[in-house]
This record gives structure tokens, C-alpha cells and sequence, in this order.
């Protein structure tokens, strides 16, 4: 394997194995400065704010999101839609978020209350921006938020502030 070879991770969607590409380095720095910014207001909130871990989304649906905020206890294999308050994805710079409307659609399905989608602006990685989205009526709707150089601000699902410049400090 070379340096320019990309890897993959695999989940499991009704009995499919679907590959998905494995995080770049920059990908990863966000999705643990994500976790990072969250994990002591979603601990007062009784969650834990975890990275990369497997979710079951119910039968013969497991994902690994980016984010995952949920009640869980600290030695599980894997996290439970029904204890999930927020899910995350980091997309690809440059990249559509309607890209991925599949895995949004499979957390929507579970009953995952809160999505945040964390959109890179460029290749370099100088500049995020989020945007969180409430589930109404089966899908998720844009709820709050912040462009580069922004604080998103959220008094649900639990009361949070995120400043985009401090997801970029890697």
C-alpha cells in the first residue's frame, strides 16, 4: 500500500456491507475537536460525546457517525439509535451534503432527534461551518447555524456553543 492509497471502513445496511472511505487525517482533527467542544455539556446533559463509534440504528443497520451523543454506558461495543440525541457527519471539502443523503436518511429512520452536519470550506481545512437540523415529520429540518468564524449556539438537545474557528486549531 502506498501513501496515495485510500482505505475504507465497513458498515452494514440490511444485511449489505458498504464500504465507506476511511477519514483523512484533517477529517479526523475536526471529528475529535467536535467531540472535544461537546463532551462536558453533554455530560452535564447525562450524555457522552464519542467519536467514530458503531451505532446499531435497529436491525441489520450499523453506521459509524462521526459524532454520536448519546446515553451509553463507557465500556459498550456500540451505541443504540434510541439512546442517540445527536448524530454528526464531517463531509468532504468541497462535497455536496446532500452527497450522503442516504446515511441521513438511515439516522432520520431510527428517530435520532438532532443532526449536525460539520461542512469543511476548503482542502486546507482554515474554515468550517455548521449546521444543525431538528427531525420533524420523518426528516431532518435546518434548525440553527453558523457560518466560518461563527458560534453556533443550541439550547437543544442540550445547551451548547461551538465556535467554528476552534474546530480548525490542529
Amino acid at each position: 500500500m502506498t501513501a496515495g492509497d485510500v482505505g475504507y471502513r465497513l458498515e452494514g445496511v440490511e444485511g449489505e456491507v458498504l464500504p465507506s472511505l476511511t477519514p483523512t487525517v484533517p477529517h479526523q482533527s475536526v471529528a475529535h475537536l467536535l467531540v472535544r467542544s461537546l463532551r462536558s455539556t453533554a455530560r452535564r446533559a447525562g450524555l457522552g460525546a464519542h467519536g467514530a463509534v458503531l451505532m446499531r440504528l435497529g436491525p441489520g443497520r450499523l453506521l459509524v457517525p462521526d459524532l454520536v451523543v448519546a446515553r451509553v454506558d463507557r465500556l459498550a461495543a456500540f451505541a443504540e439509535a434510541a439512546d442517540t440525541a445527536l448524530v454528526g457527519e464531517i463531509t468532504r471539502p468541497g462535497a455536496d451534503p446532500a452527497g450522503t443523503p442516504n446515511r441521513i436518511e438511515h439516522y432520520a429512520a431510527a428517530g435520532i432527534p438532532w443532526f449536525l452536519l460539520t461542512q469543511p470550506e476548503s482542502a486546507e481545512h482554515k474554515a468550517v461551518s455548521l449546521r444543525l437540523f431538528h427531525l420533524s415529520g420523518g426528516r431532518y429540518l435546518e434548525h440553527t447555524s453558523a457560518s466560518p468564524g461563527q458560534i453556533l449556539v443550541a439550547k437543544e438537545p442540550f445547551p451548547f456553543r461551538i465556535r467554528t474557528t476552534d474546530l480548525v486549531v490542529f
